[in-house]
């Protein structure tokens, strides 16, 4: 109610109900949970992890292939060691390996 709104403010995480809380609650609360049930935290924390897991998978791929491919280039750059492939097909390279990927996720 309006007595909560100080303590959901000194919460980590204030939690107002949607439906059945005030609004003053809901003005004072980090995460209204719109259905009034709080299996939708586990719910959204299950989400939150699957989404982050995705992120540093996809993360990890990327660096992974064009590590290589960006390395020629930098030899090139600092070194002198000729390329084999030019810059123009080193991104086409790239284009054509990350595209089928790119369109999984």
């Amino acid at each position: 109610g309006v007595n909560d709104s100080p303590a959901l403010k000194k919460a980590d995480i204030g939690v107002a109900m949607g439906i059945t809380g005030t609004e003053v609650a809901k003005e004072a609360a980090d995460m209204i949970l719109l259905d009034d049930n709080f299996a939708s935290i586990v719910n959204g924390i299950e989400e939150g992890r699957i989404i982050f897991d995705n992120l540093k998978k996809s993360i990890a791929y990327t660096l992974s292939s064009n590590i290589p491919e960006i390395s020629p280039f930098l030899l090139f750059q600092t070194v002198g060691i000729p390329l084999a492939l030019s810059t123009v097909m080193i991104l086409l390279v790239d284009l054509g390996t990350d595209l089928a990927p790119a369109i999984s996720m």
